[in-house]
């Protein structure tokens, strides 16, 4: 838990300030002790920005660190946004290890895995984009410092050394990045610092999950230092199968790098790159129905598997290994430099990722071996921004402009077996390259008026141009592995120019109470299915979606910042709307695929309270409401177009008008903490937490989107640990277990052939977790 005590500090007054900040969430960010801390940093953080990574002496450097914990907060309390900060306390006090857990401890939010594959989906105020052929840009956008992942399978093994998490709703591309409609999720990861540090984190829980983690991290001579960081994440598998074969256990490993030139007190260089490789087994579902008589089970933790011998040697793939699994390897590098005017301040920022992908999927999840998948992906980003931002925060007169580019190319081979449906092929290749540019110019301006109003406006224009090309189908014999026949469909292409906006307006009332109202309009360009491709029209692009957003809400802290209130109110006006659908395809029949919804709406709220009623004592709760509708969409039945089929032996088209139905979105979402911490002897503190987490049920009608993609019922979890800490020696040792209860739930589901199957979330886990530190 202590490891984001960096630096450590040496004195036992420096200690003892952050220990009263560390007491309670970032999200708080103070009780009326952390006041008293303030004093102390203030006047040493006058003398030397905290930017400026200068050497200081020893008390200077305290100072600074503690000032800039509390101070962030401050900054964000007088935002006019309703974005979610998490810290690495919050993290790693939750347990969130890997993406899906984020959704535990952030409102209105959703990641899911798209069924079978390591690639998650995201979705903010139900706005997200299920890309399960992992060629298209999401929704709501991640970026890990400052550099944008736009393929979601790049997030894999990123969450480790990590200071925070900003999640934020609402159109995106205004002040950095890319032009998004749902939002989003900036990581943090540690900085290199002044004075050596170490730490090392052990990680032991249930079905063998180990999970170590460690830093590195100090000075090369007075104007250079470094922070290196890596992971190992193993086992954990808890599912199985009807022999009682243990199967999900993770092996991934991943490393960070950062090296950082102060050049001099207002001019930096930092170069950073990292590696990852995951030899985990995928994402494998329960089979709650299918129309083959395949037995199913009402154990919820069992999956089957079956990879057809066939299929593995055309791929060549080692056929005594027949679990689903993954073979990834990411790596990437940037560099950024920052220049500080008096007037201004200067930040340059380049990047390249690159990715390569061989996941082995079974979509059916039985011993059959149907539906045996193979994706062979090669992609890599380059991007570059630069970006002018005011440097002097005393001015009325605040304004940022930039610019952003990125390039990325992906080739792909999908691989198909179909062997169990009649009249189609028994095994097909779509391979395919893609090429995108995206160039992004934008504006964000706002101006003190009035000494308590606040006038905020952005615009950017952002020109999206991407090609995918020489899509080709090739089918071949199961049998004799031979191509029995092979179609080029050619090129096709998707341009996007548009521009997006913002104004909006904040009113200070009082010096702890501010309420802002902000009106948006933002847009996300189109793109192309591209899986078992069987015809010239399934490479089609699907139009770019826009976005009108009305929010409003307040920031407020109250008795002496012993308790602090956000909320916020939102009305989402959506149009053409990308959904995944479905899409008819003879002879395979109804098969996913992107579509556009003309008109739809979500509305809803959100809150988060955190209260210190007395010291030591932490309560925290956030709240989110959302629900969504299609006003105007038409799209091909699947259930309907299958069960036609079924009687007549003809695929043929039933379309459906879903007017007024409900997207299914999980409603409600609620999450809350205590958390209290205690002295023990003289150098010794005891902390314990229950948390819990709450999400209502997803419920999209099966007949829309790919076989209810996200359908899920509702759930709740509650989690617990207790610590034991010694901050002057920088250990502690905590035990702690997740979903308590053993409740079973899933966090989607999917449809493939006439198969049903759904992704189980985590059992019982109970765990123990060692830090040291230095």
């Amino acid at each position: 838990m202590f490891c984001y005590l960096n630096p450590i500090l040496k004195s036992r007054t420096g200690i003892a300030a952050v220990l009263m900040m560390t007491s309670s969430s970032f999200a708080m960010a103070a009780g009326a002790p952390h006041v008293r801390v303030a004093k102390h940093a203030g006047t040493s953080k006058a003398k030397t920005p905290h930017h400026v990574s200068s050497p200081l002496s020893s008390r200077q450097e305290e100072s600074v660190q503690v000032s800039v914990r509390r101070g962030v907060q401050g900054v964000n309390q007088h935002k006019a946004d309703s974005s979610t900060i998490l810290t690495r306390q919050v993290l790693t006090e939750r347990n969130v290890r890997v993406m899906t857990d984020i959704v535990r401890v952030a409102p209105n939010l959703t990641i899911q895995p798209s069924f079978g594959s390591s690639a998650l989906n995201f979705a903010l105020r139900g706005i997200g984009l299920m890309d399960f052929t992992q060629n298209n840009t999401p929704s709501v956008m991640p970026y890990m410092d400052g550099v944008a992942y736009p393929l979601s399978i790049m997030t894999s093994g990123m969450l480790f050394d990590i200071d925070g998490v900003s999640v934020s709703p609402g159109p995106a591309g205004f002040t950095h990045g890319q032009a998004t409609t749902g939002g989003e999720m900036e990581f943090r990861s540690g900085d290199p610092t002044q004075q050596f540090h170490a730490g090392i984190t052990e990680d032991i829980a249930s079905y063998g999950r180990n999970r170590v983690e460690g830093y590195l991290s100090g000075p090369v001579s007075r104007s250079v230092s470094y922070r290196i960081a890596g992971q190992s994440l193993t086992g954990g598998g808890f599912q199985h199968n009807s022999q009682g074969q243990g199967y999900g256990n993770a092996n991934l490993g991943a490393l960070r790098g950062k090296l950082r030139w102060q050049i001099d007190e207002t001019t930096r260089l930092d170069f950073g790159g990292h590696w990852t490789t995951d030899q985990s087994e995928t994402s494998s579902g329960h089979n709650m129905y299918n129309s083959y008589g395949v037995p199913i089970s009402s154990d919820l933790m069992q999956t089957e598997w079956g990879l057809d011998p066939r299929f593995a040697k055309i791929l060549g793939i080692n056929g005594k290994n027949t679990k689903p699994r993954e073979d990834n390897m990411f790596w990437g590098a940037n560099v950024r430099f920052t220049k500080d005017f008096s007037w201004a301040k200067l930040t340059a920022l380049s990047a390249y990722e690159s990715l390569e992908e061989h996941e082995l999927t079974n979509q059916t999840n039985s011993v059959a071996s149907y539906g045996n998948m193979f994706r062979n992906n090669q992609s890599n980003v380059f991007s570059q921004e630069v970006k002018l931002e005011s440097n002097r925060p005393q001015d009325k007169f605040q304004w940022q402009v930039g610019m952003y580019y990125s390039r990325t190319s992906i080739s792909q081979n999908f691989w198909y077996d179909s062997h169990d449906r009649p009249n189609t092929t028994p095994l097909n290749k779509t391979s395919y390259t893609q090429g995108q540019q995206n160039f992004n110019q934008y504006v964000q301006l706002s101006y003190q008026i009035l000494p308590k109003l606040k006038l905020i406006g952005a615009i950017n224009h952002e020109s999206d141009d991407r090609r995918i090309m020489n899509v080709t189908s090739t089918n071949y014999n199961l049998n004799t592995g031979a191509a029995t026949g092979s179609t080029n469909f050619g090129n096709a292409g998707a341009l996007t120019n548009q521009f997006a906006g913002r104004v909006g307006a904040q009113y200070q009332f009082k010096p702890n109470l501010m309420g802002y109202v902000m009106f948006s309009r933002g847009f996300k360009p189109g793109g192309f299915s591209a899986n078992i491709t069987q015809s010239a029209t399934q490479i089609k692009p699907f139009k770019p979606e826009q976005v009108l957003t009305y929010e409003g809400g307040f920031k407020s802290m109250f008795f002496d910042r012993r308790l602090r209130f956000n909320a916020a109110g939102f009305y989402y006006d959506y149009r053409d709307q990308q959904v995944l659908g479905t899409i008819l395809v003879p002879p395979y029949g109804a098969l996913g695929g992107y579509v556009n919804a003309p008109r739809s709406y979500v509305y809803g709220a959100e809150f988060d309270m955190q209260v210190t009623p007395f010291r030591g004592l932490n309560l925290t709760q956030n709240f989110g409401y959302q629900h969504g509708v299609y006003s105007r969409f038409s799209s091909l039945n699947r259930q309907a177009t299958t069960n036609q089929f079924n009687a007549t032996g003809i695929w043929s088209p039933v379309n459906t008008t879903y007017d007024g139905y409900s997207m299914g979105l999980a409603n409600l979402t609620l999450s809350g903490a205590a958390t209290y911490t205690w002295n023990v002897l003289h150098d010794y503190k005891m902390t314990f937490d229950a948390d819990y987490n709450y999400r209502g049920a997803q419920t999209q009608p099966q007949h829309i989107g790919d076989g209810g993609i996200y359908r899920a019922p509702a759930y709740f979890l509650v989690n617990s640990f207790l610590e034991f800490s010694a901050p002057t020696q920088h250990w502690s040792v905590a035990v702690y277990g997740q979903n308590l209860a053993d409740r079973r739930y899933w966090l989607s589901g999917g449809t493939q052939a006439t198969f049903y199957g759904v992704m189980p979330g985590l059992p019982r886990f109970v765990g123990a977790r060692m830090n040291f530190t230095y």
